[in-house]
């Protein structure tokens, strides 16, 4: 082969590799806004309950100033967990976000209450209180700022 053709050779092989790549990133963006689900066996175990009489087992049971109800959600190479949660519409809550791991993307979580949107940054391993109260029921999100990974608040 002389150097012309190894030449040649080379341009395309460069040529193929940048389409791939470009070809890959393309998808990667297309899939960022997606919302990433899990099976229904898992979801229901990553609910946190949230009431009066049955206070979560991740929580502790315990009550924060004014009675409000304290919900704790680590962010974990997984993402958030739990990623459901459960409230009753108008009580106070505290939510406590904890982020244990620098390997994901989630280095703020945006919160919405129905009414606006919290937004918070993360620092790893230290706790992120959000004090809320959510006035509508319905299925509310909470998701980091590239919204790939998410979790819900069903408010009740």
């Amino acid at each position: 082969m002389n150097a012309v053709s190894r030449r040649k050779a080379l341009l395309t092989t460069i040529a193929a590799l940048v389409l791939a790549a470009a070809s890959t990133a393309a998808r990667a963006d297309d899939m960022a806004g997606m919302k990433m689900d899990k099976g229904p066996t898992e979801k229901k175990e990553k609910t946190q309950k949230m009431d009066n009489k049955e206070p979560a087992a991740d929580a502790g049971g315990a009550k924060a100033k004014k009675g409000a109800e304290k919900l704790e959600v680590a962010i974990t190479d997984k993402g958030f967990e739990p990623d459901k949660l459960e409230v009753k519409k108008g009580q106070p809550v505290e939510l406590v976000f904890t982020r244990k791991t620098d390997q994901t993307c989630i280095k703020e979580v945006i919160l919405d209450t129905g009414t606006a949107k919290i937004q918070k940054p993360l620092p790893l391993n230290q706790p992120v209180v959000i004090k809320t109260k959510f006035t509508k029921a319905g299925d509310l999100k909470y998701a980091c700022n590239m919204n790939m990974f998410s979790g819900t608040v069903k408010v009740q």
